[in-house]
């Protein structure tokens, strides 16, 4: 995964955690040639702010290879944050009821700018393998959770051409069909998608207050095991566990 270069006149904190977000999106330790390379940063630059992440035991440098890697310090905090959030709490019990009713995957995103952010995922005991797990974080538009949100969002349709304007590879998103998919997701309470070739998605919005949903709760099965008697199965229980939850939530 590339970054964009990180412009020197940003500061210090803004580099800082250039290069922490480096770290941990690195699916192996890096060299400082890499970072530098990466991050777009002088190697002097970057040198000292992993000395200072080092001291602070945020990095740890490998004696023999001379890589570096973040440490379970920034995932302590992480779990903190994650374990007080009030939607993620108030959820829980509804997760493993959804979960046991449908016997499917049940995941909980809320919004991160334009992107879905997954805070639980309980996987099904017939698992299929999920390419999103706690702690993924997808375009909005591209996950049925994400649609979900994004229904009931005032700037919809800024994130959707933001997204299709940003996105690469393969996948093309259809700005104008998406606007009157999202409008149906408004008015029937739930979206549908595919983000992973052979599994289908779907997903209600929690109304807990006001008219923007707090989060999302999806419910993923591979394509093959759902037939149309499923789907209503899934989609009925998916609406009662959000609007039940919304209450609770309301409350907190």
């Amino acid at each position: 995964m590339s970054a964009e270069p990180v412009s020197t006149t940003e500061g210090v904190v803004p580099r800082t955690f250039a290069v922490l977000e480096a770290l941990t999106r690195s699916p192996e330790p890096m060299r400082l040639s890499a970072l530098t390379l990466r991050l777009g940063l002088q190697k002097s630059t970057v040198h000292r702010i992993l000395a200072g992440l080092i001291g602070l035991d945020y990095v740890q440098q490998n004696a023999e290879t001379g890589c570096y890697s973040a440490t379970l310090k920034l995932w302590e905090l992480g779990a903190n944050v994650i374990t007080e959030h009030p939607i993620k709490r108030a959820a829980s019990g509804f997760l493993q009821e959804l979960q046991r009713v449908t016997g499917e995957t049940v995941s909980l995103v809320i919004r991160a700018g334009d992107d879905v952010l997954y805070l639980d995922k309980m996987i099904s005991p017939r698992p299929i393998r999920f390419t999103t797990r706690i702690g993924s974080r997808v375009p909005a538009p591209l996950t049925a959770g994400g649609k979900a949100i994004l229904a009931h969002a005032p700037d919809a349709q800024a994130v959707l051409e933001r997204t299709a304007a940003g996105i690469g590879g393969k996948r093309r998103l259809d700005v104008a069909a998406l606007t009157v998919e999202l409008q149906e997701v408004r008015e029937r309470g739930y979206a549908m998608a595919s983000y992973q070739p052979g599994v289908v998605g779907f997903a209600a919005p929690i109304m807990a207050r006001g008219p923007e949903a707090a989060a999302a709760i999806s419910v993923s099965a591979p394509a093959e095991r759902v037939d149309e008697k499923g789907r209503q199965e899934i989609i009925e229980h998916l609406l009662s566990t959000c609007a039940s939850m919304a209450e609770q939530v309301g409350r907190l």
